[in-house]
C-alpha cells in the first residue's frame, strides 16, 4: 500500500522531529506508520506534512507544508510491516 505522505511529528512541542509516513487521514484525524517507538496514548504531537516532494523538502525551508496538533488516541505494534508502529491520532486543531 503507498503512502499518502511523507509527514514527521515533535512530541509536546520538542524541537526533534522524527520521520513517519501518514497512510490515511479524515476530517477527524489520521493514522502515522513509525519505525521508533511511538509516543504516549494521550501525547500531544506537532506534525508537518510536505506538500511536494521528497524526504529532502525538510531541508527547503520554502517547501510548502501544512501543520496539524493531534493526540495518540491508539498505537499497535507492527511486526510484519518495514515500519514497526502503527499509531491512531485525532486532530485537536485543524489550521
Amino acid at each position: 500500500m503507498p503512502h499518502q505522505a511523507l509527514v514527521r511529528y515533535s512530541v509536546g512541542g520538542q524541537d526533534e522531529y522524527l520521520p513517519a509516513r501518514m497512510f490515511n487521514f479524515s476530517s477527524t484525524g489520521m493514522y502515522l506508520e513509525l519505525q521508533f517507538p511511538p509516543p504516549k496514548l494521550g501525547a500531544n504531537l506537532l506534525i508537518e506534512v510536505i506538500e511536494k516532494g521528497d524526504g529532502d523538502a525538510w531541508d527547503d525551508d520554502d517547501a510548502p507544508r501544512r501543520c496539524y496538533y493531534a493526540k495518540v488516541i491508539w498505537k499497535r505494534n507492527l511486526p510484519e510491516s518495514e515500519r514497526h508502529y502503527g499509531v491512531g491520532l485525532r486532530y485537536l486543531s485543524i489550521p
